[in-house]
């Protein structure tokens, strides 16, 4: 039997697996993603979409530049400021921003192509 979505967290994602907002990730993760297009993957896929989840909102409440993956585009020494540029593709809804959402794109090209929508969004 493979691993529950909470275990995958406890693996790759620490931070979020001790945060007490974890039950809360885990269940936007679920609603936003399709069981049957993941099948057997589909802890996987909740997993690294909580991750994902996780880390945009705690860098954007906390500070932590952890969404900063563009080319570097501008930098500042007074006052430290640095800027990115945009790698995320509009048709992914940014999963490319954080390495969980590039875990899960990877999930989601290596489903079989069927000529149907490929987000693995509901």
């Amino acid at each position: 039997m493979g691993k529950s979505a909470r275990q995958i967290i406890e693996t790759v994602c620490s931070e979020l697996a001790a945060s007490p907002l974890l039950d809360e990730f885990l269940h936007m993760a679920i609603e936003l993603t399709d069981r049957t297009f993941f099948g057997t993957l589909f802890n996987h896929a909740i997993a690294y979409r909580a991750c994902h989840l996780f880390t945009i909102t705690e860098g954007a409440v906390g500070g932590n530049p952890a969404i900063g993956t563009g080319q570097i585009t501008g930098v500042s020494e007074g006052g430290l400021s640095m800027n990115f540029a945009s790698n995320a593709k509009t048709d992914n809804g940014g999963l490319e921003t954080t390495k969980y959402g590039k875990l899960l794109l990877g999930l989601i090209n290596s489903r079989p192509r069927m000529g149907v929508n490929r987000t693995g969004l509901r």
